[in-house]
């Protein structure tokens, strides 16, 4: 299609919509109200401005696409078809044991390849190793598929080198899908397909028109591509101008599903495209295959081929299926036949009868038919002449009010000219402008390629002169060794000379270095250490601190919690139930009465028009005695108001007013019955409030009593545990094990040992005894800690006597090992002959020396 056609076509569908708009009701209101002229011209003007700036990027994107490309796109189509179609032959056909794939593990497959597509390429571009990856892996549910099957893998490197037409290593997964689907079941329409296609490739709830061409590729070929999207975008505009609010979202190319629906089910693309084609192909009536236009002009040869044969065997099916139910329908006939014959029989006695009884009714509707036939003919001789005054009166309203809307047309139309002029205008230097700033950035771009090229080779020649160097580098330290050899062996002599001095000196130096660097680790380890305690020490403190805390909390919490119960009750909402219930007692009854007084209107019309028993005549009878005696009424009403009336015209008003009357007695009985039921359920209630207020002094009570057993309860709870802890205070001690640095659990009575403290404890600790203990630390150095206050220190404590006696104090790691007083604390032996304490290491050997 040429532009201009496009053109034309695109200005003749705006002047429809604005008509229909106008037929509509518009002009009525933009004659009574200035702003809606105004909204009216804008709207206009928007449309047009959205038309032109679609045409000229139309214009634009088909000038640019090179013939060439469309050769490439219908070449890549058609191998992307055929190694489609192989790969399903593969994967899908039958083994060599006969088996055949089911539909459950069809669908099961193409599941699987879905997920694991997704969860391999999250955004729509796959690799090569990516693909066949997930291709084996789906197909390997398959008994006689295998990894390494080479068809297999052939056809996966034949599709995916015809998907990847620009060698880019990477092709739309989704692409892929939905021509495995299409390949799967061909036999679909075309306007399925498309759907299809929207829902698979676009993979979004919206895309973008100028986006439109990547979902209808598959389907149309690419020398056809130009004049599809044309069609395309005309059905847009149409679809977009029949919906409501357009002067808001006229700006928005953006399309959804349903949008996309209604775009194909415009009466003309139904018309041109989707309507059976009138070349049919196939075996004549026996076996026809049909086709759509949009499957003949824009499918290319295989797809075209594969959707052929595959509605050809659709079509065999079809006709061996009519065949097989042939053979039982006409057993069914024949016996239909003989059930038809008998009730024949059965009709034309019955039919005897019953013209024998008409004949006699027939005479008596003669006469009534000529007396109706005379009614009717005057009130359609009344009809005839009314309706002749009321369309002169008509017609002559109508010229006056088409005659001022054609003048308020053309004046808009000139106004929105205008203004499309000027809007084009700006429009053309807003393109000039934008083609400048890409020229622009694309210099920009080859002026940064060149000078990242004369970056790279300055960077080649920079590592080929740093090798060059690095060789003469090499020679010149190759001589310096030779020479560094002749000096060595010519000083050998001295140097053994000079060898016994040296180790000494660097022995003594070792030694200086190692007791600096035992000094300063010591120093760092000593420090850690007596953080560690320290925080140890907080632990302690805070552990109780925050036991005290939770104590008091708790406390708080109870006491809290009984004040918000108390104001909870004390603020508590009054009971509106019995109200509420009370109100929708007189609401039923209040739909009760209008449903009865309808019934019974109801019921008087239908014993007026067609009784069927006794008592029905009877009530017509009695309606129409009122109704006869209710007709002068009427009639001397209307007198009194000068309004003429005949007697027909009076019994129907007098009929209408005596149906109202019989449903206002039934209303006023109706009222009557719901005073009594509103009295006798007043007493029941009160009876039952009685009840319940003698029921509920019972449960509190009982609920009284309850409480008290409760807090009684609670109250020997606390008491035993109490108690208990006690207990256990006086059979456990705890104590403070220094080799393996813990607190351990003594019974005094049975001399058990636990690690874990007795549960008869809950919460509560055990104290430990006031003492300090003497522990080693990494380097064999003594300390002194206290369990009870978790205080370290390394000096002795001043409230214990220490041992008297002297030891070689070897974790010092110094030579001469030093002497000094002996760490351990002096409670084992006071000697007779100094009065001194010594601990039980030193007490021997103290004597001896003495």
């Amino acid at each position: 299609m040429s532009p201009d056609k496009r053109d034309a076509l695109a200005s003749r569908e705006v002047n429809s919509v604005i008509k229909e708009k106008s037929d509509i009701g518009y002009s009525q209101t933009f004659m009574s109200n200035k702003g809606e002229q105004y909204y009216r011209v804008r709207y206009e003007s928007e449309f047009s401005k959205f038309l032109s700036s679609s045409k000229s990027e139309l214009s634009k994107i088909h000038e640019e696409y090179p013939d060439d490309y469309v050769e490439r796109d219908v070449s890549a189509q058609d191998k992307m078809w055929r190694s489609v179609m192989h790969l399903q032959r593969v994967i899908f056909g039958k083994a060599e044991n006969g088996d055949q794939w089911s539909e459950y593990r069809r669908n099961k497959l193409l599941e699987d390849l879905h997920e694991n597509f997704f969860q391999l390429a999250t955004k729509r571009f796959i690799s090569r190793p990516n693909f066949e990856c997930c291709l084996l892996k789906a197909s390997r549910g398959s008994r006689h598929r295998t990894v390494k099957d080479e068809k297999l893998v052939i056809a996966l490197d034949s599709v995916y080198n015809s998907f990847d037409v620009l060698s880019n290593e990477a092709f739309d997964w989704r692409r892929f899908l939905f021509y495995l689907h299409f390949a799967l079941d061909p036999r679909k329409t075309a306007k399925e397909h498309l759907l299809s296609a929207f829902s698979k490739i676009g993979n979004k709830s919206c895309i973008d028109l100028q986006d439109l061409g990547v979902v209808l590729f598959p389907l149309v070929k690419a020398d056809a591509a130009k004049d599809v999207l044309c069609v395309m975008d005309e059905a847009w505009a149409q679809v977009k101008a029949s919906q409501q609010g357009i002067d808001e979202n006229l700006g928005s190319t953006k399309l959804t599903m349903n949008f996309f629906q209604q775009m194909l089910e415009l009466k003309g693309i139904q018309t041109s495209f989707f309507d059976q084609s009138k070349s049919a192909w196939g075996r004549g009536r026996t076996f026809p295959v049909y086709i759509c236009q949009w499957e003949e002009e824009f499918y290319n040869e295989t797809l075209l081929q594969l959707v052929k044969v595959s509605r050809r065997e659709a079509t065999i099916e079809d006709k061996l299926n009519r065949d097989n139910s042939r053979t039982k329908l006409n057993v069914w006939r024949q016996l239909l036949d003989f059930a038809r014959y008998q009730r024949s029989l059965r009709s034309i006695f019955n039919k005897i009868n019953d013209r024998m009884k008409l004949r006699r009714k027939a005479r008596g509707l003669m006469a009534f038919s000529h007396w109706t036939a005379n009614q009717h003919a005057a009130l359609e001789i009344q009809r005839v002449g009314r309706g002749f005054l009321g369309r002169m009166i008509a017609r002559n309203r109508w010229m006056i009010y088409s005659s001022a809307t054609m003048i308020q047309t053309h004046s808009r139309m000139y106004v929105a000219k205008r203004k499309l002029n000027e809007l084009s205008s700006h429009y053309n230097w807003a393109i000039v402008e934008m083609q400048r700033n890409i020229r622009g950035a694309l210099g920009r771009r080859l002026a940064l390629r060149k000078l990242l090229t004369l970056v790279e080779q300055a960077h080649l020649n920079n590592v080929k002169e740093r090798e060059r160097l690095e060789m003469e580098r090499g020679v010149w330290c190759l001589t310096k060794l030779q020479s560094f050899w002749r000096r060595k062996k010519a000083t050998a002599i001295s140097f053994e000379l000079r060898q016994k001095m040296q180790r000494e000196i660097h022995v003594r130096r070792a030694m200086e270095t190692e007791r600096n660097l035992f000094l300063r680790e010591r120093q760092i380890y000593e420090r850690q250490l007596e953080e560690f305690y320290k925080s140890m020490k907080e632990e302690h403190d805070t552990s109780k601190q925050n036991q005290s805390k939770i104590t008091q909390d708790q406390i708080k919490v109870r006491t809290l919690r009984r004040h918000l119960k108390n104001e909870e009750l004390l603020n508590a909402k009054p009971d509106n139930s019995e109200c509420l219930a009370t109100e929708k007692w007189k609401s039923d009854w209040e739909a009760k009465i209008e449903s009865d007084v309808k019934g019974m209107k109801s019921h008087s019309i239908h014993c007026l028009e067609q009784p069927e028993n006794s008592v029905e005549k009877q009530t017509r009878a009695n309606i129409r005695k009122r109704v006869k005696g209710r007709v002068p009424q009427v009639l001397a009403r209307a007198k009194e108001r000068g309004i003429p009336m005949e007697t027909k015209e009076a019994k129907h008003i007098a009929r209408e007013e005596i149906i109202h009357i019989i449903g206002e007695e039934e209303r006023a009985r109706l009222r009557s019955e719901m005073d009594k039921a509103f009295l006798e359920r007043e007493r029941l209630k009160g009876d039952a409030r009685l009840q319940s207020e003698a029921k509920e002094k019972d449960a509190h009570s009982r609920a009284t009593i309850y409480a008290v057993s409760l807090v009684a309860m609670a109250c020997r709870k606390w008491r035993a545990r109490k108690e208990l802890r006690r207990l256990c205070l006086e059979t456990y001690e705890k104590k403070f094990d220094e080799w393996n640095h813990a607190f351990f659990y003594r019974n005094i009575i049975t001399g058990d040992i636990s690690w874990t403290k007795p549960k008869a404890m809950g919460l509560f600790e055990i104290p430990a005894k006031d003492e300090w203990k003497l522990l080693r630390d990494a380097h064999n150095f003594p300390y002194y800690f206290n369990p009870c206050s978790m205080e370290m220190r390394w000096i002795p404590p001043a409230s214990r006597d220490m041992c008297c006696g002297t030891v070689h104090h070897t974790w010092w790691r110094e030579y001469p090992v030093r002497i000094g007083q002996c760490p351990n604390f002096g409670d084992s032996e006071l000697n007779e002959y100094d009065g001194k304490w010594y601990c039980e290491e030193c007490s021997p050997s103290y004597s001896r020396n003495t």
